[in-house]
């Protein structure tokens, strides 16, 4: 028997080790339930073998973590381990591993003790290029764990396989509550894989299918899923092309929803047509709470139709509607109805990069006064048109403006603000300002008047002195030199 049985055939450690060293000979030791394939491999009779004759072989206990599976996994594939994810294993309810570059054999190495590990709860892959072998290696471990409830799977590349995969595993796993899907270059076609078992599903309460290419058939494959889930409060599915019927059948489904807190549909593309639909949808909900629409084209007639149903909604407490062509009168007349209400649920109006001038934020007062908990947020919030206000770029802008009127018009600063200043003062109120701005056709826009005079009138006093107005061309000079 010795001559059969030796050393060499067997150099991964023993017990658990040995194993899943058996389990993973084959392409994956994983398989699926109900498949008809057993749950391992056939098992290596001379290691079972080994192991009774030698009697310096002891029995290991059993690593519940998954610690020695994964190391041996690592082994058995080339995979260099990851350090946190291996100490994480043995106390850890949340694993974070997003962006790690796992890929196909990374993924498989670290189900393997996803399956025997019962302390984890959330695991995020996010950005792993995991591609079909490594989400299909993710949804087999899926399929037989139940203690993850939390699975971030955005931007891996999955595409149409993937969420045929991916709906598979949510045919089986009923535990999982939180799903991430964002980002994977799903397709219409691949909204009804997706929507199907998720109409069904018991437990999940959070699904992010944003950044993705879903359009008109997609939100139409999803109207049925919105109305019949029972479980999902928060949706997302913003960052889409969803747009026309589409747009009209996700608000229909929402109509029919009775769970859902929290929708997110902004930027998508919901026009006049969807914007009343919205309305409609919300007229009907009785539990949402926050419903983000920005960036979709919504029009004045749709956005009053809105806030006029958002003003008796009893649960709605943040509409974010920012990045729409909504004008300023129309923004007024808005805020207005919301004044005139004796109550109102509503604590967050966001219109943010929607610009307006100093009498919104007068209106906006006006309705604070009505109902102190209300707070509405528009003009600039994030990125470049952020750092605009931060740097002093808005009244820059002006003081280009004023430079290039004065070098066209071959005259002096002097010259200009003479023209404004009536009686030789050598300073001037803010509406004489605007009023010498507009006879003088400069062509700024009541944005940029505001934030010039706010930004000229550097001591506050109400009027915009001569030296002040020299100090902000030097500034702007420094400025443009500087560059």
């Amino acid at each position: 028997m010795d001559s059969i049985i030796t050393q060499e055939e067997n150099k991964t450690p023993g017990g658990l080790g040995n194993y899943l060293a058996r389990q993973a000979s084959s392409k994956t030791y994983l398989s699926r339930r109900g498949s008809g394939q057993k749950k391992a491999l056939k098992t290596d009779d001379n290691d079972d073998l080994e192991t009774l004759l030698d009697p310096k072989e002891t029995k290991e206990e059993y690593d519940f973590s998954g610690q020695r599976a994964y190391e041996n996994a690592c082994i058995k594939y080339g995979v260099v381990p990851a350090a946190t994810f291996h100490k994480k294993l043995s106390y850890s309810t949340d694993i974070d591993l997003k962006h790690y570059g796992l890929g196909p054999k990374g993924a498989l190495a670290i189900a393997i003790p996803m399956v025997i590990n019962t302390r984890v709860t959330k695991l995020n892959l996010r950005g792993n290029s995991l591609g079909v072998e490594g989400i299909d290696n993710i949804c087999r471990m899926m399929e037989e764990n139940s203690t993850i409830v939390d699975l971030d799977l955005a931007q891996n590349n999955l595409r149409s396989r993937g969420a045929k995969i991916v709906a598979n595993m949510l045919y089986v796993n009923q535990s999982i509550q939180r799903l991430n899907l964002s980002d994977n270059g799903f397709l219409d076609i691949d909204a009804r894989k997706l929507a199907l078992p998720v109409e069904d599903h018991s437990s999940l309460t959070y699904l992010n299918l944003s950044h993705n290419n879903f359009g008109v058939e997609g939100g139409i494959a999803f109207r049925k899923m919105i109305a019949e889930n029972a479980t999902l409060e928060e949706l997302d599915l913003s960052w889409n092309q969803i747009r026309g019927y589409g747009a009209i059948a996700i608000c229909k489904g929402l109509k029919e929803n009775n769970l859902l807190r929290s929708f997110n549909v902004a930027w998508n593309g919901f026009h006049e047509e969807g914007g009343i639909e919205m309305a409609s949808a919300l007229k009907a909900s009785s539990t949402l709470q926050e419903v983000d629409i920005s960036s979709n084209r919504i029009p004045n007639e749709a956005f009053l139709i809105l806030i006029k149903v958002v003003k008796d909604h009893e649960k709605l407490t943040v509409l974010k509607i920012g990045k729409n062509p909504i004008t300023e009168d129309a923004a007024l007349a808005g805020l207005e109805i919301l004044r005139q209400a004796l109550y109102i649920k509503l604590e967050r109006l966001d219109l943010t990069e929607n610009i307006y001038t100093s009498a919104f934020d007068q209106k906006v007062q006006e309705v604070t006064e009505s109902h102190e908990h209300f707070k509405c947020i528009h003009g600039y919030a994030h990125s470049y048109g952020q750092r605009k206000l931060k740097s002093f770029d808005v009244v820059d802008e002006a003081m280009t403006f004023l430079k290039n009127y004065v070098d066209e018009h071959n005259i002096s600063l002097v010259e200009l603000f003479s023209t404004f200043d009536q009686d030789g003062s050598m300073s001037v109120t803010y509406d004489e300002f605007r009023e010498g701005l507009k006879m003088a056709r400069i062509p700024l826009s009541p944005l940029q008047v505001e934030h010039l005079i706010q930004g000229l009138d550097q001591d506050g006093d109400g009027e915009i002195d001569f030296s002040e107005l020299v100090i902000g061309a030097e500034q702007h000079e420094q400025a443009q030199n500087a560059k």
